[in-house]
């Protein structure tokens, strides 16, 4: 039943993404008191604690990636409106299917612009330089990722299976 009230939210986070680059947080805002409204009225009072464990959930285990400029702020925010529509389990589901999405994404797209073994040896020499300085920096500037991956549509492909009731 969430299907009804969080997929629109969902499909307008992705095309705002593509296109602006960027998730407003009034959409934001707007998914998650839909939200908080879609598990009161399933659960009653019950479903605010639901919403807000889903929806903590995502900032909780994925903030580190966002210290080190590895997943933007949208896309944690994304994920926390979508879990509060689950509650904390579904929540969970919706981080791992959406990091499955994007890690077979990202391969197909690594592979088509043919830059697989670079950022792998990116990756490498960054946990290397990391090690000896015990310097924290952005991970890898949007200008120099020809092959850029919008995490919402991952978001977006994660939470199907949930919505279906597959999960």
């Amino acid at each position: 039943m969430e299907a009804i009230y969080l997929l629109p939210f969902q499909a307008a986070a992705v095309l705002c993404d593509v296109y602006q680059r960027k998730i407003p947080n009034t959409l934001i805002t707007a998914g998650m008191i839909t939200g908080a409204a879609y598990q009161w009225s399933a659960k009653g009072p019950p479903g605010l604690l639901a919403f807000a464990e889903g929806a903590l959930l995502p900032l909780l285990v994925l903030g580190i990636l966002h210290y080190f400029r590895m997943l933007g702020a949208g896309d944690i925010k994304l994920l926390m409106m979508s879990g509060g529509f689950f509650g904390a389990a579904g929540s969970l589901k919706c981080i791992c299917l959406s990091f499955l999405a994007a890690g077979a994404l990202s391969l197909a797209v690594l592979v088509k612009h043919r830059v697989l073994m670079r950022r792998l040896h990116y990756f490498v020499q960054y946990i290397i330089n990391y090690r000896q300085t015990g310097k924290w920096t952005p991970y890898i500037r949007e200008r120099e990722n020809p092959a850029y991956l919008y995490f919402s549509i991952p978001v977006l492909l994660g939470s199907l299976p949930l919505i279906g009731g597959f999960l």
